[in-house]
């Protein structure tokens, strides 16, 4: 593991320049272009909001993916399987001539997203850094400002080129630079064990103390408060993936020019990774549960904006909430993890949550099912609403797990405090 300074701003600029390539072609690109692929093509919305589907499903399941990489062969390991799949997946996006061959895409994007993103990026970064809030906080605003760069990147390759296809094939090239940079900068497997003995920053004897009352993975697992994380993170993906693959279309449905629902998908993601390195400061602050909470009432408030906008004053209501509510979402529910159990089972803790909340796959199916059979977007969106209040209630009343610890131990940690 890195532990020169400039060295380990290397492995954070490499990991924070995968995650924004990585996240400019997924979830916000794909919802941009698929009007004009489901119009070439002459798919069925169901279909295109299949492919979706498999985009986060893919990510979900492939999420334990990276942990098992990580303990087994580094991080480089993980990227260089990463780095394959995410240029194999804009290949056979730029090419595809079928159905199918759009599925297996998605598929292969969905799986490079689990394997170079978050997962290793938060497991390396929380060591890395002694701030570890505000660490995670720039490496989320890069990643979400990708988000914002991907439509933006869209509408001025469609002014050049008028076609889709040399858009994906910009993305094989920019996964291939961002795949070798970070395979180069991130340790292998015997850093990696090395990183896991010791930490890069000396930690006080509280501190240490403190990380003697760790949970295991399987306690954790027994905990209310896990599944409310893990609930809302879910929460989380079924906004992101609802919203960004069909907001383009639902406002363009209601009357917006395609041009200004795009830019209005891309100020979402600038307002979020905005949010995201302010809430990194704030972070070190101010509790990772009230982040959540203004998290949800934010994402309920601005999803509601977006099932019935129509003009500029409804979809900045959707710009600004869904954008606080998606920048905050990732820290939050990354920092309440590690908050209520601790750094030992994070990684799988981490992992575990990415693959249940796969679940929220079923949004964009759904929604292309219901535009199909309904002609409209807005009740998905309406009911998306209603998922989001239901658990930023759960949320409200949610309190800290207690660990069970020997006596002993915590009298321990009550004499060194």
């Amino acid at each position: 593991m890195p532990r020169l300074p400039a060295r380990r701003w290397f492995t954070f600029s490499a990991l924070s320049l995968i995650f924004f390539v990585v996240a400019a072609g997924a979830f916000s690109s794909l919802g941009v272009v698929l009007p004009a692929m489901v119009s070439e093509m002459h798919w069925s919305w169901t279909q295109a909001g299949l492919g979706y589907t498999l985009l986060g499903v893919a990510c979900g399941l492939g999420s334990l993916a990276p942990a098992v990489l990580i303990r087994r062969i580094g991080v480089r390991g993980s990227m260089v399987m990463g780095t394959l799949c995410m240029a194999a997946g804009f290949g056979a996006m730029a090419i595809t001539h079928s159905v199918w061959l759009y599925l297996a895409a998605t598929v292969l994007i969905g799986l490079s997203f689990a394997l170079v993103s978050t997962v290793p990026g938060t497991h390396v970064l929380t060591d890395l850094f002694k701030n570890r809030s505000t660490a995670l906080g720039a490496y989320f605003t890069i990643g979400a400002l990708g988000q914002v760069a991907g439509p933006l990147m869209y509408v001025g390759v469609h002014e050049l080129t008028h076609g889709w296809r040399p858009y994906w094939l910009t993305f094989v090239v920019m996964a291939l630079a961002a795949g070798l940079f970070a395979i180069l900068t991130t340790p292998g497997k015997r850093d990696e064990s090395r990183h896991a003995a010791a930490a890069p920053e000396i930690e006080g004897p509280a501190e240490v103390l403190e990380g003697l009352k760790d949970w295991t993975v399987r306690r954790a697992l027994a905990t209310s408060q896990f599944y409310v994380i893990v609930g809302g993170y879910t929460t989380f993906l079924l906004i992101n993936t609802t919203a960004h693959g069909f907001a383009v279309a639902h406002l363009t449905q209601r009357g917006v020019d395609a041009k200004a629902a795009a830019a209005m998908l891309s100020l979402e993601a600038l307002i979020g990774a905005g949010v995201s390195v302010l809430g990194g400061v704030v972070g070190e602050r101010v509790s990772a549960k009230t982040l959540m909470i203004a998290s949800l009432l934010a994402l309920s408030v601005g999803t509601a904006g977006l099932a019935q906008a129509s003009g500029w004053g409804l979809m900045m209501v959707y710009a600004v909430g869904v954008g606080l509510g998606l920048g905050l979402s990732l820290l939050a529910s990354t920092m309440l993890l590690y908050q209520y159990f601790g750094k030992r089972p994070n990684l799988e803790l981490f992992s575990i949550m990415c693959l249940i909340s796969t679940t929220a796959a079923i949004g964009p199916a759904f929604g292309g099912w219901g535009r199909d059979t309904l002609g409209s977007f807005t009740g998905m969106f309406w009911l998306c609403v209603v998922v989001t209040c239901l658990m930023l209630a759960a949320t409200v009343f949610m309190r800290p797990p207690v660990p069970r610890i020997a006596p002993e131990l915590e009298a321990l940690g009550e004499g060194a405090s």
